[in-house]
């Protein structure tokens, strides 16, 4: 069988292979081997009411609205099994067990590129998860925090996330960080939770001058000249496909 055209926005094509064939020395029959069709997965990792009520508030549904947004784009590689993306609630990466059902039962070879995107809460957890995803051999392409929380002493005892400050690790590293001239209620809960003070190590570190809920305009807005972190992970995604 040979090579597969996909086609997706602005026209692009790209050449996917489909399978490939493999015939032993003593043995003359064909033997077709599968080539994994997934070429990349994302993790939208929501902070604390975004995916189910936290403290009898929300859900928000904040960082949803980055991953609905962003499977727009991919929808012809999601069509065709060659793209997909969960979301998740921040409480659903903490842990071996939770990882194991939310995460890795849903990835499907360990070298698949892996990208998170996390929010809030999210990104404090969802940086830890790529340290853990590392640590076992598989492969983080990309991790976009978008103004993570986490340092408070009193958001760690009342929420599922992890104690110590995280250690990330992925090819690239983005951070956005909330700084709006007009604050509302979601930054007074994010000052409460205590921002993670980023001072070294995403190859991007930007500010943005927007409210903390705001995850789909700290996802989709520039912040490296006429680029936004979804652009970013959008181009490194293609790149998967020769």
């Amino acid at each position: 069988m040979g090579a597969e055209t996909v086609t997706c926005a602005k026209g692009n094509s790209y050449n996917l292979q489909a399978e490939h064939t493999l015939t032993d020395k003593k043995d003359v029959s064909e033997k077709t081997v599968p080539v994994e069709s997934t070429k990349a997965i994302v993790f939208f990792v929501g902070g604390a009411g975004d995916k189910e009520s936290y403290y009898f508030s929300g859900p928000f549904r904040n960082v949803q609205d980055a991953q609905t947004s962003f499977n727009k784009r991919t929808l012809c590689l999601e069509e065709q099994g060659r793209y997909r993306s969960e979301w998740l609630g921040y409480n659903e990466v903490s842990g071996k067990k939770d990882i194991q059902k939310y995460v890795l039962d849903v990835i499907p070879y360990k070298s698949c590129p892996v990208y998170v995107v996390g929010h809030s809460l999210g990104g404090w957890n969802g940086a830890h998860l790529t340290k853990i995803m590392s640590d076992w051999g598989y492969k983080i392409k990309m991790l976009v925090t978008l103004d993570p929380v986490g340092e408070g002493t009193l958001v760690w005892l009342g929420s599922d996330i992890y104690r110590a400050t995280p250690e990330p690790v992925a090819e690239q590293w983005i951070n956005v960080k909330a700084t709006p001239s007009k604050p509302d209620q979601s930054d007074g809960v994010a000052d409460f939770g205590e921002k993670w003070s980023i001072a070294s190590g995403p190859a991007i570190n930007a500010h943005m001058d927007v409210n903390h809920y705001n995850a789909l305009s700290m996802f989709t807005q520039p912040i490296a000249g006429m680029k936004s972190a979804s652009d970013m992970v959008y181009e490194s995604i293609m790149k998967e496909f020769p």
